[in-house]
């Protein structure tokens, strides 16, 4: 202020219009201003009403901007002006590498994706490359990479309209060292699976994830899953899963989540919780409690859901984890031998049965029919 009146005062005395030009010279200058907006911070804060000036693709500024000079002015009057929302949960590794742009996270307001359900875009090995043929034939990818450092480096080279981050799969951790047998970890190989989730940690990923309803995820015993996140979190990573069942065994993959923090000593996100059925919708405000009870105690749990009653899964989701038992090769063989269903005894398994055996929910019903039209053809 001192300055600006010593200015002010020189050009009286010199005379006339220096002293505007001087005064504006002074106001700070942006490429863009979002002004009159409802202004939430990302803090927890209420609103506010305010501007964003904004220089060289970055925030520069929040407040009253109204006299401030600007490139460009966008009025945001009666609308929320936002940071970008960061989607807990998308499954863009691939999809990014065929448009860069992805429109359709950039077009909800999504600026970062955070991916690696279970299985993530590495570390890949040959068995592993071979099985994920097909679906990088269908997007017209070649997978040129083996490690997150290669991944990460296409992504730096191509660019992409997003920021992505991602864990480090235990399914993908598990298919590197066991295969896709149905079968235990040998103490051997899970020293060698620790060791694949440190070195992906120290390439970047942000923890280990599971997803384990989906084969060969479900071969994984709890004790293998805690081995996994320990490692992770000597590294100050995080324990994402979505449970072993979000229907009638709800209660019991609450209980393992939590047990694999307290063990593993890490912080644990779970994936799009929910009670499946409808005989289980009047579970949740046990499931809620069994998780604030397990905070109240000390283990860093905290769980995200999504707003919307649609879903979607590949077909091979609805066969159970033991007809998955050495790829999809053998799977396959499987399906073509309808005996080896029919005469089993193990035709429910565990995936999706809990749903299948309830007969109230009419998608429940749907899956019945799929999944006894592929097993009984």
């Amino acid at each position: 202020m001192r300055r600006v009146a010593a200015l002010i005062g020189l050009s009286l005395v010199c005379g006339g219009p220096v002293s505007l030009a001087a005064d504006r010279a002074l106001l700070p200058t942006y490429d863009l201003i979002i002004e009159h907006g409802r202004v939430i911070d990302g803090t927890g804060a209420p609103w506010f009403a305010g501007d964003v000036g904004v220089r060289a693709g970055r925030v520069a500024a929040i407040g009253r901007l109204d006299e401030a000079t600007a490139k460009r002015r966008i009025n945001a009057a009666g609308r929320v002006v936002a940071p970008g929302f960061i989607d807990m949960l998308g499954q863009s590794e691939l999809t990014l590498l065929v448009n860069p742009h992805v429109p359709s996270k950039i077009f909800q307001g999504i600026t970062t994706e955070i991916t690696g359900e279970g299985e993530s875009v590495a570390p890949v090995n040959a068995a592993i490359a071979k099985e994920a043929a097909p679906k990088f034939e269908h997007y017209g990818i070649t997978q040129d990479w083996t490690d997150f450092t290669g991944y990460f480096a296409r992504l730096e080279k191509q660019g992409i309209g997003i920021n992505i981050g991602t864990y480090v799969g235990a399914t993908t951790v598990r298919e590197m060292v066991v295969g896709y047998a149905d079968r235990a970890a040998s103490p051997d190989e899970l020293i060698r699976m620790q060791a694949i989730v440190a070195t992906a940690m120290r390439q970047g990923a942000l923890g280990v994830s599971t997803s384990l309803e989906y084969a060969p995820a479900p071969y994984a015993s709890t004790e293998e899953l805690i081995a996994l996140a320990s490692t992770a979190a000597q590294f100050g990573g995080i324990y994402a899963t979505h449970m072993r069942s979000e229907q009638e065994s709800i209660m019991a993959s609450i209980d393992e989540t939590i047990r694999i923090g307290r063990e593993a000593h890490i912080p644990v996100e779970i994936w799009h919780l929910k009670a499946g059925g409808v005989g289980n919708f009047g579970l949740m405000p046990e499931i809620v409690a069994r998780i604030d009870r397990a905070r109240a105690a000390g283990v860093d749990v905290g769980a995200d859901t999504y707003a919307y009653p649609a879903w979607n899964n590949d077909l091979s989701a609805f066969i159970p984890p033991w007809a998955h038992d050495g790829g999809d090769a053998k799977l396959i063989e499987r399906l073509k031998d309808g005996h080896a269903f029919r005469h089993s005894g193990r035709g429910r398994g565990a995936n999706f049965g809990d749903c299948l055996r309830d007969e109230r929910a009419r998608h429940c019903a749907r899956r019945r029919s799929a999944l006894g039209f592929v097993l009984q053809r």
